[in-house]
């Protein structure tokens, strides 16, 4: 049996759904490397469930880790799972992002050409 790995609003069959510390891994034999790619990579959060849509793994956070093909060319997608502490740190990165581009702003006039 399928399991369904929701990535937005899209669903992907998936085998070999494996849970460890910090990380979710699956088989997508649907999805070519360059698709399964560009679906996960970029993924920041996923669902796991079944082919009824009863949703039982819910991941708020997550990124991509690791893309493998098998001998039998199907992709493996390894995500891990962000501890408490890595959210926190990805929040206070993106707040000094946003404090040190409204300090350019300020210094440097917004990027505005002066005629």
């Amino acid at each position: 049996m399928n399991e369904i790995i929701t990535v937005g609003s899209t669903n992907y069959a998936a085998t070999n759904v494996a849970t460890g510390t910090n990380i979710i891994s699956f088989k997508l034999s649907e999805l070519g490397v360059d698709e399964a790619d560009a679906v996960f990579r970029n993924a920041k959060s996923l669902t796991v469930g079944d082919e009824t849509n009863t949703v039982y793994g819910k991941y708020p956070d997550v990124e991509f880790q690791s893309l493998t093909i098998g001998a039998d060319e199907a992709v493996t997608i390894t995500m891990h799972i962000l501890t408490e502490t890595e959210k926190k740190i990805r929040d206070l990165q993106m707040s000094q992002l946003e404090q040190d581009e409204a300090i350019a702003e300020i210094l440097y006039g917004g990027g505005e050409d002066v005629e």
